[in-house]
């Protein structure tokens, strides 16, 4: 074998072998995902009845009351039964509240917020009822609220609530078989304001940040809830929201979440800010949040500054499954690997060129 044969074999071997370096890396680093979403239908609906009086409109579809303190006025609902069989509901009066989602809310029958005096549920006559609504027809229900007695300045907030009554929830399967069930339940807002007094202006905080689980379309990921706090009877209508999260010690760090908000008066609600595909790690970070009305009229603008442990970055990062990364071992990995075979390549070529020129030299030696 010649000097031009044995470099043909080296060449081939050395190809080879990153072939088969570069289909491993390739596996190692290769994954996916799926998300699976669902949704259904309650067979009713609510409407606002009756008709406007001095003190009372109903022209935006919501009841807005306005009257003197201790008046009471009566307001009514329309509950349509869109199926074709007999059913039964419950009518509930309650206080309004913004959810963790940023929406208003009338699905609790006691609201808590340390701004809070009055309860718009206690003010209901009555506060809840059981009703029969024939298969397609329309049941009209009347109700009374009444005005404060108490001065109070700004609007109170709740809501009517209609839902079916000792109904088994409707269920579907999702594509991986797992069983969700839906429970619907639909509201009407109610606004009361007392005659003469006077208009206040929101006034939010940021209460606390403290890490946690957010839910995002991915399920529950790794990142930060901040509590928002409106402590005034006032609201704004829906707002837009611009959250950036930035840490002291990493100019180059950033979390932004925009949304939107509809916050009720003196209420507080956590918001959520997921990490993205950023892991939680300990330091001292600071939280800005924006608001503006439609139109971009008014604004608000919320600071807070914010720590992270090591245990709560570690436990929240386990509980959303994040897994350490290890890519830039991998990677490591992957260049001693091929350094190695790259390497063993040359010693081997060398050491057969070696041979071969032993052996040429023998020969000769021996026709001499």
């Amino acid at each position: 074998m010649d000097m031009e044969d044995v470099c043909i074999m080296r060449k081939k071997r050395i190809s080879v072998l990153l072939t088969l370096s570069f289909i491993l890396a390739f596996f190692l680093l290769s994954a996916g995902s799926l998300n699976v979403k669902a949704a259904t239908s309650g067979d009713y609906s609510l409407k606002v009845g009756g008709s406007n009086t001095d003190n009372l409109n109903i022209d935006n579809g919501n009841y807005f009351i306005t009257g003197n303190a201790g008046q009471s006025v009566d307001l009514k609902l329309l509950v349509i039964n869109s199926a074709s069989n007999t059913r039964r509901f419950k009518f509930s009066v309650t206080t309004a509240f913004t959810d963790d989602n940023g929406a208003l809310s009338y699905n609790k029958l006691k609201v808590s917020d340390p701004s809070l005096k009055i309860q718009t549920r206690g003010l209901a006559s009555p506060k809840d009822a059981v009703f029969s609504v024939p298969g397609n027809k329309t049941a009209t229900l009347t109700f009374s609220m009444k005005v404060p007695e108490q001065k109070f300045n700004g609007i109170l907030m709740g809501g009517v609530t209609v839902a079916p009554y000792k109904e088994k929830a409707k269920g579907t399967v999702s594509n991986n078989g797992t069983l969700i069930k839906n429970k619907f339940s639909y509201s009407i807002p109610i606004q009361i304001r007392q005659s003469g007094n006077e208009t206040v202006q929101p006034s939010y905080s940021i209460r606390t940040v403290k890490p946690g689980l957010t839910n995002t379309a991915d399920g529950r990921k790794q990142g930060v809830q901040a509590n928002i706090h409106n402590s005034t009877n006032s609201y704004a209508g829906t707002l837009s929201a611009h959250a950036v999260v930035t840490k002291k010690s990493d100019k180059s760090f950033k979390i932004v979440k925009d949304g939107s908000a509809d916050i009720a008066p003196t209420t507080n609600y956590n918001m959520a800010i997921p990490w993205g595909k950023k892991t939680l790690q300990a330091g001292n970070y600071h939280l800005k949040v924006t608001y503006k009305t439609r139109g971009g009229l008014k604004s608000w603008v919320l600071n807070k500054d914010f720590t992270i442990t090591n245990n709560d970055a570690a436990k929240y990062n386990k509980l959303a499954g994040v897994k350490p990364n290890y890519l830039w071992l991998y990677i490591l990995l992957g260049i001693l690997a091929l350094a190695i075979i790259l390497g063993l390549g040359i010693y081997l070529g060398k050491k057969n060129n070696k041979g071969n020129n032993n052996s040429d030299n023998s020969s000769r030696k021996r026709r001499r």
